[in-house]
């Protein structure tokens, strides 16, 4: 027999103890080990935020029993910060502060530090990635590995070529430069950092893994099998009533089944078809999608757009929630002075569901966006309920993976939901609000970007006339000279009433 043969049953079990493990990690049931996570095993509920919350959790208490010095206590702030909507800065902390403490915390506290890196990496930090593939090399190498299973050890060097080639992306790595981009990102976001599709790739290079003819196919979990999905509605309240039996018929179609989720897209392609329309935004547009996590679904954190008038931050939040595909609402603020949007009880004639349940329940979607335009320009009364308080409990994840709609009657999962917000000044947002959102300031346009900025809102003036774009003729030198005379920037709106006047001389001209 020969050694091969020997490895191949251990080999066997080891491969479906790991499955077995990733099941339980996409149905929440087990938190994978940074070793798990690097060797392809999913996030915890196949979701980086949700990972990072529990892992956050999980190690909170034992971190808080003995602070005892300045750099356990800081572990500790970083950790708490991992609790909410955690995003790129506060994981770069974590690892600082992990890193400051290493001397006074156990042995296992690199495996930790390994995590941080893992986090990093999936949100597009190449430093990070670079170490991720000296990771995934030193363990594939270790003898550990290469006396249990070569197998495991190819998988190993896999998964840092993969690391290895998001690295190359970064124009600091000059000797990676020859890389072509098409191929990094599709390397990227089809196959190493997604984990459904870093787990299949595994199996599908393990020949251990390749069903015989007179084996069963091996059956993965459905999460890796299909498209991203979630079960938002469970179950509807008071059936049995004559309002019950309404509502039950309203979405009965969606009741206890999967709703499909966005599906990562290429980012590099959204992200250049923004800072095409929005040249003056790059900072913006890199940060927003620099921090979405890297799962198998786009999420975006609950952010505030605060900019002057006219600049366009409304605009660009629905070209943003466009480009990668999220089907979305855009809700104006001005003059809300309730709740009514957190949903009222159906037993009054104009009950309606949550605005975040009936997005879901009219786009079959679990996780649709929402744009709440000039946020603050609600109404301050709390006699029928306040927007702002209504707010709060959609965007705390914990709240909002079991929110109570007080239409449905029962525990609704809206915790996929995406919120941006904007605002031309935080002065009437309230302080919880804006402590469960990520503010960013957003440029005013300049005038340098006028031929770009120009060409974009006369293809919109011509689509708003039912004409196609290729009827545009652009502004001539003459007339942008012109527009720059007395346009300085600022506000889009004052640009756009400039282009229809000189539009409406070149009718005089002729």
């Amino acid at each position: 027999m020969s050694s091969q043969e020997e490895k191949s049953p251990w080999t066997e079990a080891r491969r479906r103890h790991f499955e077995r493990r990733s099941c339980a990690a996409v149905e929440a049931r087990y938190l994978p080990t940074a070793d798990e996570l690097l060797q392809g095993m999913p996030f915890f509920a196949d979701s980086m935020q949700k990972d990072m919350q529990c892992f956050a959790e999980h190690l909170l208490p034992r971190m808080r029993r003995k602070p005892g010095y300045r750099a356990k206590a800081r572990v500790v702030r970083a950790l708490e910060r991992l609790v909410g909507n955690a995003g790129i800065e506060d994981i770069r902390e974590l690892a600082s502060a992990f890193t400051a403490a290493s001397d006074n915390l156990p042995s296992e506290a690199k495996s930790w530090q390994l995590r941080c890196r893992i986090y990093l990496a999936h949100m597009y930090d190449h430093s990070a990635a670079l170490a991720l593939a000296q990771d995934a090399i030193t363990m594939a190498t270790a003898p550990e590995i290469l006396d249990r299973s070569q197998d495991e050890a190819v998988d190993l060097i896999g998964v840092a070529l993969g690391w290895l080639s998001f690295a190359a992306a970064n124009p600091a790595f000059n000797y990676l430069a020859a890389v072509p981009r098409g191929i990094f990102w599709a390397s990227l976001l089809n196959g190493v950092v997604s984990r459904s599709h870093i787990l299949l790739g595994m199996i599908e290079r393990n020949p251990l893994s390749s069903p015989k003819e007179t084996e069963t196919p091996l059956v993965l979990p459905r999460s890796l099998t299909t498209g991203p999905a979630a079960v938002v509605f469970q179950q509807i309240g008071n059936q049995k009533t004559e309002e019950g039996k309404r509502v039950l018929e309203q979405y009965k179609d969606i009741l206890g089944k999967d709703l499909p989720l966005v599906t990562m897209l290429d980012l590099i392609r959204a992200r250049d078809a923004l800072r095409s329309e929005f040249p003056y935004a790059e900072q913006v547009i890199d940060r927003i999608l620099a921090d979405i996590p890297v799962q198998s679904y786009v999420q975006l954190r609950p952010t505030i757009l605060v900019g002057s008038p006219g600049c366009g931050k409304s605009r660009f939040a629905r070209k943003l929630l466009a480009s990668i595909g999220m089907p979305h609402d855009v809700i104006s603020c001005g003059g809300l002075s309730d709740g009514t949007f957190a949903g009222t009880p159906r037993r009054w004639s104009t009950g309606e569901p949550s605005l975040p349940v009936a997005l879901i329940g009219r786009y079959k979607n679990a996780g649709p966006g929402i744009v709440l335009d000039e946020i603050e320009k609600v109404g301050s009364s709390r006699h029928n309920g306040n927007v702002h308080d209504a707010l709060l409990s959609f965007l705390e994840q914990e709240t909002a993976s079991r929110y109570h709609d007080p239409y449905i009657q029962a525990p609704c999962d809206i915790s996929y939901v995406s919120w941006l917000m904007t605002a031309n000044s935080l002065n009437s947002v309230s302080r919880p609000l804006r402590d469960r959102c990520r503010v960013i300031e957003f440029p005013a346009p300049r005038p340098e970007d006028l031929s770009t900025l120009s060409r974009q809102i006369m293809i919109e003036m011509l689509a708003e006339q039912g004409l196609d774009e290729r009827w545009l003729v652009p502004l001539d030198g003459m007339e942008l000279k012109a527009i720059l005379d007395v346009w300085t920037g600022e506000s889009l709106r004052t640009l756009k009433r400039m282009i229809e006047i000189v539009l409406a001389t070149r009718y005089v001209k002729q």
